[in-house]
C-alpha cells in the first residue's frame, strides 16, 4: 500500500452504516489505519504513548531543568523572552536520551510511516512550556509548516506533540480547526471561531496531525503548567528547523535507523568532494 493510498473494501461491496449510492469504502483494519484515515480526513487523531507515571514525572522534572539551564545560559528569561524563546526548548533530544525515546515512539512512528511512506526525517523537536496566565507566540493559529498556503495531495509532514501533562480546557489544551489542512487559505474568523475544538488528552499520549493543520495552545487559565514535547516529521526534501547532526555531534549516526530519522543522510554536504564520499558510502 502506498503512503497515503486508502485500504478499501473489494466487491461485493458491505458496509454496516445505512447508505446508498455507495460503492467504495475506506477500511481501517488496524488501529493505525484508523489513525491515519482520521487524520487525513480531519487532519488529527489522539494516539496513547504507553508511558507510565514514573517516565512522564522525570521528563517534567528534566524540561523545568533544562529551560531554567537555558535561560541562565541566554543571560536570564527575560532576555529569551525578548525574543520569544523563554518557553521553548529546542532540540531536546541534544540533552538526554529520554527524549530520543519520545522522538522514536512505535506507534507514533508507524503513523506517520502509513501517511508519509518508510523515509521519514525528523525536523524539530521542540520542548513547550504554557505557563498559566501568559500569552506566547503559540498561542496564534499557525501551521507548522508556517507561512505556506497550498495544500498537496498527500502529507508533507506529520506533527506529534507529547502530552506530558494532561491537556484540558481549564490548562490550555491545544486548539485545532478540522479540515484546514486541505485548503489553501486561513478561514474567515467567525467560521474560526465556530468549528474549533479544543483536544483534551491524558498525560502520555500524542496529539498527532496533519502539519498543515491550522491550530494554537490554548490560554492557561489554571495555577499549573502545562508541558508538551512537539515533533515534526517530514518527507526528506523538507530541511530541518536546528541541524541535528551537527548538534548530536555524531551521536546515532552508526544505527541506521536512527541515522535516516535524525537527518544524517539528508544533511547539505559542503563540497562536490563530499557528495562523492557519501554516495560510495551508500554503495
Amino acid at each position: 500500500m502506498g503512503a497515503s493510498s486508502a485500504c478499501f473494501r473489494g466487491s461485493p461491496f458491505v458496509t454496516t452504516t445505512s447508505s446508498y449510492g455507495v460503492i467504495e469504502q475506506a477500511s481501517a483494519r488496524t488501529d493505525c489505519d484508523g489513525h491515519a484515515e482520521r487524520i487525513r480526513l480531519e487532519g488529527f487523531t489522539i494516539v496513547p504513548g504507553g508511558y507510565d507515571a514514573n517516565e512522564l514525572a522525570y521528563l517534567a522534572e528534566r524540561i523545568d531543568a533544562l529551560l531554567a539551564e537555558q535561560a541562565e545560559r541566554a543571560g536570564g528569561v527575560n532576555a529569551l523572552a525578548e525574543i520569544g524563546e523563554h518557553e521553548t526548548l529546542r532540540c531536546c533530544l541534544a540533552h538526554d536520551d529520554a527524549f530520543v525515546r519520545l522522538a522514536t515512539n512505535e506507534q507514533v512512528l508507524a503513523v506517520c510511516r502509513r501517511l508519509l511512506g518508510d523515509y521519514i526525517v525528523l525536523t524539530q523537536q521542540n520542548g513547550i512550556a504554557n505557563s498559566p496566565g501568559r500569552v506566547h507566540h503559540q498561542t496564534a493559529c499557525h501551521r507548522d509548516l508556517p507561512y505556506q498556503h497550498f495544500v498537496s495531495s498527500r502529507p508533507l509532514a506529520i506533527s506529534a506533540l507529547f502530552c506530558v501533562d494532561p491537556f484540558t480546557r481549564e490548562n490550555g489544551a491545544t486548539v485545532v480547526l478540522p479540515g484546514t489542512h486541505r485548503i489553501e487559505h486561513f478561514p474567515s474568523d467567525d467560521l474560526a471561531k465556530e468549528i474549533e475544538r479544543s483536544l483534551e488528552a491524558p498525560a502520555g499520549s500524542f496529539l498527532v496531525f496533519d502539519s498543515m493543520l491550522f491550530h494554537r495552545a490554548g490560554h492557561n487559565r489554571s495555577a499549573a503548567m502545562r508541558r508538551a514535547v512537539n515533533h515534526v516529521y517530514a518527507l526528506p526534501f523538507i530541511g530541518q528547523q536546528i541541524s541535528m547532526p551537527d548538534v548530536l555531534q555524531g551521536r546515532y549516526a552508526d544505527d541506521p535507523a536512527l541515522r535516516r530519522l535524525f537527518g544524517y543522510e539528508t544533511k547539505p554536504v559542503a563540497s562536490v568532494d563530499d557528495w562523492w564520499a557519501r554516495r560510495r558510502a551508500r554503495r
